[in-house]
């Protein structure tokens, strides 16, 4: 939730500004700052958010789309779409005719 005012603030419930960035661990100081959906209700400055969620967008990729020489692990395919075919490993046909 975007919180860009003190009405917005303590409806979030959140009491004060002297609170600590769950990112940056810096004071609350200034709007706007971004409150998490999870269980903690963590509040982060907005520019924190932003590297947060970028850093979650690079690890996903990464895990996702493996650089040489990993192997993807899963294939992410909407329902009811057919699963793509997947090539055999290079290191599977290695020795085959010996």
């Amino acid at each position: 939730m975007l919180i860009v005012n003190d009405e917005q603030r303590l409806r979030a419930g959140i009491g004060s500004l002297s609170k600590r960035c769950q990112y940056c661990c810096k004071a609350e100081a200034s709007y706007p700052l971004i409150l998490s959906d999870d269980a903690r209700l963590a509040v982060y400055h907005a520019a924190c958010a932003v590297e947060l969620a970028t850093e979650i967008m690079v690890d996903l990729y990464t895990f996702l789309s493996p650089p040489a020489p990993y192997h993807q692990l899963f294939v992410l395919t909407p329902p009811g779409a057919a699963p793509a075919e997947v090539p055999a490993h290079p290191q599977a046909h290695e020795g085959a005719g010996e």
